[in-house]
């Protein structure tokens, strides 16, 4: 179609040139077809039923009001409705707000999601993974595998209040670096004055995109792109020059090295059963571990890692610690003084990637220790090789385990954890009760099917395939031992007056 042939063009534009500015990027609207693509897109969404501030919803959307709609908007008269604000709790007890925008709203909306999209993600760093096509949290979590493993310091990065705190004078100053087109860039000004209605009351401010809207996900990346930018550079001025980069080992390494030589060879002409064979081996993990912790070149080489996802970023800096805390002063400085934004004075710290975790996208991230030393023969010759490090990806036990209590599905008690009934589904048809733990657990198992211990995954699974048996014997008055015997341990039901079986998977794979 037309219109889309006008946005990859736009997007042409943008990958040729990513400081091209696009002017009259407004007229795009006047095509109807446009707003029928636009409407297609959305229809089939979730929220697509819900009303906002006013009762009309996405169903029995006609062309006639499509077209009034584009007409409304390419005049400059539309006005956007204030969004209604309601609250979603959290599993830390606290609620998140989100906005539920008119349905003339949300299609607006996407037609200025879908020309922001071709104006920006030709543009945006390779490094972001939030919200866009193509990548995600495991893309994300894949990237980090493959570079971070040779890192020592993880700036875990969160910043405060990240899309209630978004500057609305900043982010157009930020649009219009690219959109030279004064009617568009009104167009989102009205967007982001129109207002919140909470408790038939209406709110405005001059920061803020409210979450849960359709354009506020691209309009946070273009936002926190200049971030993107600014560490790029940032990384850049640190990073030890190729020419600069030597193998040399530096004395204390080798000094090490000698002493694991010197022990291994003691050790051959030992027995393994003796006392004095023992002691070695203890020595030597002491000086392995010891060499671990030592730089191993002579020349420290400084490598920066970088990666975000949505507000949430961590920097890698392969280093010592004082740099790290310097990245961290300094991106902490440019969100304050030019995104107007105040990182989280507590869930902003520097890790040590051997000695702690690094909580990221609900993974537990860490190195470990001892890394593998794999041995080789070949030729007569003897040949010892470390093999590559390899970053650990857990599941957050103690999160999880929480999140989960908080919910009713788990109860603390003092011998630990223990999987409980819960009592509010006791009044609802078994199909659905299984049905509801089965995707409980397939989302669990989804996440963190990236996970290194599948210990952990085994179990969740087994709380969860637990309270639902006793969910079930409640609602039957029956022990869990007769649940399982009825429907085995895959909990099998038949949905009545149907041939459909729901069931909960016995097995984690």
């Amino acid at each position: 179609m037309k219109k889309l042939q006008r946005l990859e063009a736009i997007s042409c534009l943008s990958q040729k040139d990513k400081n091209w500015e696009h002017k009259d990027i407004f007229r795009t609207l006047s095509n109807e077809d446009f707003w029928i693509i636009a409407y297609e897109k959305i229809k089939g969404n979730k929220g697509g039923l819900t009303p906002g501030s006013t009762p009309e919803t996405l169903g029995g959307m006609s062309l006639e009001r499509l077209h009034q709609l584009k007409n409304d908007v390419y005049s400059e008269k539309y006005k956007f409705a204030a969004v209604k604000r309601t609250f979603i709790p959290r599993p830390d007890g606290r609620n998140r707000p989100l906005g539920l925008p008119t349905a003339n709203d949300k299609i607006v909306q996407e037609v200025m999601r879908m020309i922001l999209e071709a104006i920006y993600e030709p543009v945006f760093c390779n490094l972001s993974f939030g919200f866009r096509t193509g990548r995600g949290c495991h893309t994300a979590l894949e990237h980090i595998e493959q570079k971070f493993r040779w890192v020592d310091w993880v700036v875990e990065g969160n910043i405060q209040q990240a899309y209630p705190t978004i500057d609305h004078e900043v982010l157009v100053t930020i649009l219009e670096k690219r959109i030279d087109d004064p009617r568009f860039i009104r167009l989102i000004r009205k967007l982001l004055k129109c207002g919140v209605l909470e408790d038939d009351r209406k709110i405005y401010s001059d920061t803020g995109v409210p979450q849960g809207s359709i354009v506020s996900p691209i309009l946070a990346n273009i936002y926190y792109h200049e971030l993107d930018e600014y560490v790029y550079k940032l990384a850049h001025s640190y990073l030890t020059p190729p020419d600069k980069i030597t193998k040399r080992k530096s004395t204390e390494y080798k000094a090490l090295e000698y002493k694991i030589a010197k022990i291994t060879k003691k050790m051959k002409d030992i027995p393994e059963s003796s006392i004095e064979y023992k002691h070695y081996v203890k020595e030597f993990k002491s000086i392995r571990k010891e060499r671990l912790m030592t730089n191993s070149l002579k020349d420290l080489v400084i490598r920066i890692e970088y990666a975000r996802y949505a507000d949430d970023w961590i920097i890698g800096v392969a280093g010592d610690q004082k740099l790290a805390l310097q990245f961290k002063e300094k991106v902490g400085d440019f969100l304050l003084n030019t995104l107007k934004q105040v990182i989280h004075p507590v869930k902003t710290k520097v890790t040590n990637l051997r000695n702690g975790n690094v909580h990221f996208l609900g993974y537990d991230i860490f190195l470990p220790m001892n890394r593998p030393i794999s041995t080789y023969k070949g030729r007569g010759v003897r040949t010892i090789r470390r093999g590559n490090p390899r970053l650990r990806f857990d599941v957050p036990v103690a999160r999880l385990e929480q999140r989960y209590v908080d919910r009713k599905y788990l109860k603390r008690t003092n011998k630990g954890i223990r999987p409980i009934s819960r009592a509010s589904y006791a009044c609802l048809e078994d199909h659905v009760i299984v049905a509801h733990y089965r995707s409980i657990w397939l989302g669990i198992k989804n996440y963190y099917s990236g996970c290194t211990n599948r210990g952990r995954l085994q179990y969740f699974h087994y709380l969860l395939h637990m309270s639902c048996a006793m969910t079930l014997g409640h609602r039957h008055r029956m022990s869990c031992t007769k649940i399982l015997k009825k429907h085995g341990k895959n909990l099998s039901i038949q949905v009545p007056n149907t041939e459909k079986i729901v069931s909960f998977p016995y097995k984690t794979t």
